[in-house]
């Protein structure tokens, strides 16, 4: 039995946001052979499970790390297996600190996107990828009453490219801040990214790190790109990707992923 981790923009999905034919056929036929096959996005839980439904999680045990590792969840048993939370005190300093950067907040709960300005930035591509609700909520801090796997902040990427750096040295110690996209900073618990969440997984399952397979394009996939008993790179992934991963595979357009899994584990 292997774990085949995936990500999701870029690698699993092509550019049309869409799962190809072969990569969703032999990642179907991989989980009834009874391999793992986790989805490991920075994107909530609620934003991953249509692409697990997709995928039948439910009927062949398939599971999604969600918030880049924060949350761990089994679709055919409905239930989260490893959960990671921020310290509420914590949080409520970050989001202080972070709108002094002039940075604004997102932060999920339930299936929704929560935000405090209408006009918060990239708000309405989030929303339409993820396929979730907004909800508008004055002052989240004072009126969070639920824990925080992942605190995203957004703005536009001249300031978050001036300003990140200098929220990252603050708080680099107490959490794991990941500058995801040009406009986005990824808030998530200390130590968590999906590096470590694969290999949690592994453990949870009592499977050897080396039989671990992960696929990436991006910054945030490096962790488990490094980790991974084998790590893969898209052919579109960025250089420093492709640098680190012991396999480079075709595009996220050319069925890279279906490709690989079919003629590397199962045999095809």
């Amino acid at each position: 039995m292997k774990v085949i981790a995936v990500d999701l923009d870029g690698t699993l999905l092509n550019s049309q946001n869409q799962i190809p034919g072969l990569t969703k056929n032999t990642l179907i036929k991989a989980s009834k052979l009874g391999h793992k096959v986790v989805i490991i996005s920075g994107r909530d839980y609620h934003a991953c499970k249509f692409i697990g439904e997709t995928l039948e999680f439910e009927k062949y045990g398939g599971l999604i790390s969600s918030s880049n590792g924060a949350n761990v969840y089994d679709s055919k048993n409905q239930k989260s297996i490893i959960d990671h939370y921020l310290d509420p005190d914590l949080v409520r300093e970050m989001i202080d600190f972070g709108k002094s950067l002039g940075f604004d907040l997102i932060i999920n709960k339930n299936g929704k996107i929560l935000v405090e300005k209408k006009d918060t930035y990239s708000l309405g591509y989030l929303s339409k990828k993820n396929k979730m609700d907004v909800s508008l909520v004055e002052n989240l801090k004072d009126t969070m009453d639920f824990r925080v796997h992942k605190v995203l902040f957004s703005k536009d990427p001249k300031i978050m490219g001036k300003n990140a750096p200098i929220f990252i040295e603050k708080f680099k110690d107490r959490v794991n801040p990941i500058h995801s996209m040009p406009q986005f900073l990824d808030i998530m618990p200390k130590g968590i990214n999906k590096g470590r969440s694969l290999l949690e997984i592994a453990d949870y399952y009592g499977i050897d790190h080396r039989d671990t397979l992960a696929f990436g394009d991006e910054v945030n996939d490096e962790d488990m790109i490094k980790m991974a008993g084998v790590g893969i790179a898209m052919g579109n992934a960025n250089e420093k990707i492709k640098s680190l991963a012991d396999h480079i595979t075709l595009s996220n357009d050319e069925d890279g992923i279906g490709y690989y899994v079919e003629k590397y584990v199962l045999g095809g």
